[in-house]
């Protein structure tokens, strides 16, 4: 998919409370969270939420494997909340 820009703080979307996903397993919601996802591991990141990148939707994801950035982290796995 697709690394995309990591919002700062002070951005109006993250100042937004997130609306909730009503329907799940769609292409659009599996392409956000691929989007998250490669987001994340390209910026050595534990974490991502949907508004980080600008989706005003209730998704988080987090997981640390092997990892520069965190090198004495234990490892989590890759989990996705919706």
């Amino acid at each position: 998919m697709a690394i995309q820009e990591v919002l700062r703080m002070g951005d109006a979307v993250l100042l937004q409370k997130a609306e909730p996903v009503l329907v799940f397993d769609t292409p659009e919601l599996h392409a956000l969270i691929q989007d998250m996802h490669d987001t994340m591991a390209y910026m050595n990141g534990a974490g991502i939420a949907a508004p980080q990148i600008g989706v005003s939707l209730r998704v988080v994801i987090f997981g640390v494997s092997a990892n520069l950035r965190y090198p004495d982290a234990e490892q989590v796995p890759y989990t996705v909340l919706v």
